[in-house]
């Protein structure tokens, strides 16, 4: 894209209405039409600005940002967070330090005939791998490219660095979070995670049909209490849970049947119906069994020199005994 080094008055800056770190305003929350003070407000309040701030007011701004002239004034397409934050180092009468200006700001200045697309994928490449760029803001970036700008999914893997299975998960999960959003009005972001993070064998049990997609959308969706799917984060209640609750219909039902129950409730059913998830030690034990009949000789004597491999076996070897004993025990009382 061709463009030119310009030193831009901080006055005469426009916010980005199509800023990609508040595509969820307007993709989600149906926010159009933000005011210059309103897309202030929402840039300031991100994780991270008071730290930009900091930076800025000591270091002032390193890398220039990128605009295009129109109607007079500059409309930064990239550079929105280092704006607002020269604006408000203004604002609060900083004074700089030496050989630095915060009413003045190198630019990266657009040619007149830079096109809409050219600013889009521009915009978009800029923000790839950024930490604060949220996920939801990087699958609605894709799914504008490829829905408005009719690109190919091979050119926006191409342009924004990612393959195109990527490309193509991100379209899905985006897809499945706005019909959620259109369903439930839920429009936190944080819940988009929910699909962009689930299992696979969450996902296909969702678009199964049946009920799977409305209990899930109300599993998921805390506006009307406790959600029953409290993380999509591994852990207790958490997405990895229930899809192992999946595997039994009985735990399934529980959620469905009780307006109290949880995932931890539905688990305890899958672990009560399967001793290997109740006991999970226990897979190991036939793997374990193999390597130690396989020993060879030369690991037998590594062994047999170190004391407390030895009493490590041994305390194994008794424990076996306990549970066969015990076992036996129960099998005599029963015939008794």
């Amino acid at each position: 894209m061709k463009s030119t080094l310009q030193d831009v008055p901080v006055s005469s800056l426009v916010l980005d209405p199509e800023n990609p770190r508040l595509y969820h305003l307007s993709i989600v929350q149906n926010r159009v039409g933000l005011s210059e003070a309103e897309l202030e407000d929402e840039i300031s309040e991100q994780s991270g600005f008071m730290a930009l701030y900091k930076s800025v007011m000591k270091r002032g701004i390193e890398d220039p940002l990128w605009v295009k002239k129109s109607n007079g004034k500059f409309i930064v397409h990239e550079g929105n967070r280092r704006t607002c934050v020269l604006r408000r180092l203004i604002a609060d009468e900083k004074a700089p330090p030496p050989g630095i200006r915060y009413d003045i700001v190198r630019a990266h200045v657009a040619a007149e005939d830079t096109t809409d697309l050219e600013i889009k994928i521009m915009k978009v490449s800029l923000q790839t791998g950024k930490k604060d760029w949220s996920p939801v803001g990087v699958a609605a970036a894709v799914h504008e490219l490829h829905y408005d700008f009719a690109m190919a999914e091979e050119d926006i893997a191409t342009d924004m660095q990612i393959s195109v299975t990527k490309v193509k998960s991100h379209l899905k999960n985006y897809r499945m979070y706005t019909a959620y959003v259109k369903e439930t009005s839920d429009t936190n972001e944080k819940r988009f995670t929910y699909f962009a993070d689930a299992p696979k064998k969450v996902m296909n049990w969702v678009e199964e049909g049946g009920t799977n997609k409305s209990d899930y959308y109300k599993w998921i969706n805390p506006m009307s209490g406790q959600a029953k799917i409290r993380s999509a984060a591994a852990g207790r209640g958490s997405l990895r849970e229930f899809a192992k609750c999946l595997e039994d219909p009985e735990a399934i039902q529980l959620l469905r049947d009780d307006v109290l129950a949880t995932v931890e409730d539905a688990y305890e059913v899958v672990k009560s119906n399967d001793i290997l998830k109740d006991m999970t030690f226990l897979n190991r034990v036939l793997p374990m069994a193999k390597n130690m009949r396989e020993l060879d000789e030369i690991q037998l004597t590594k062994i047999a020199a170190d004391p407390r491999l030895l009493v490590h076996i041994r305390s194994l070897e008794s424990a076996c005994k306990f549970i066969l004993r015990d076992i036996a025990d129960m099998d005599n009382s029963i015939s008794d």
